[in-house]
């Protein structure tokens, strides 16, 4: 009978445990105010030296589209978010690092690289040239592209718009 009253004494001991409500319990920290913007605003900008005869056709935040009035020439600059050269490849190129010959060099201290792709376009096939900078967070992207039919017509230019690539980032902002 003592074994039966220390059980039943557990029983109600251990319900009374499992009604009782739940005890929360908060935090009172203060968020410090962040400044309104977006990584786009702490990223560098992309200087290049615009070959002579392009206009500007399309510009957004990040991005720069120049091409020549015929369409046979345009030079593309834009920064995007990448945290891999993987990333960075597919997004500009739509195809996977491993699939393209891309050559590793580093320029301002930063991975740097370089390769190229063909694709159909409806006015033709264009062979596009890249060069990317990536810092860890962002991809800063040059694309030069030709027709298929204008061959080597804008070697030139192609040239003296990689050399001239260059980052700006505004410490005052």
């Amino acid at each position: 009978m003592k074994i039966c009253s220390l059980l039943l004494c557990l029983v109600l001991l251990l319900s009374g445990c499992s009604a009782a409500a739940p005890v929360w319990e908060t935090v009172d920290d203060v968020m410090p105010a962040q400044p309104a913007g977006s990584w786009l605003d702490q990223a560098s900008t992309i200087l290049i030296g615009v070959p002579e005869g392009l206009e500007l056709l399309a510009s957004a935040d990040g991005y720069c589209l120049y091409g020549d009035p015929s369409g046979d020439y345009e030079v593309e600059t834009s920064i995007y978010l990448a945290s891999s050269l993987d990333s960075a490849v597919r997004q500009l190129s739509g195809y996977d690092a491993d699939r393209l010959l891309i050559i590793e060099t580093t320029r301002f201290n930063l991975p740097e690289y370089h390769f190229a792709w063909y694709s159909e376009t409806e006015e033709g096939g264009r062979l596009n040239q890249a060069d990317l900078v990536l810092d860890g967070t962002s991809c800063y992207a040059v694309v030069c592209s030709s027709l298929e039919a204008s061959g080597n017509a804008y070697d030139q230019e192609t040239r003296q718009v990689f050399s001239s690539f260059g980052l700006y980032f505004d410490e005052g902002v």
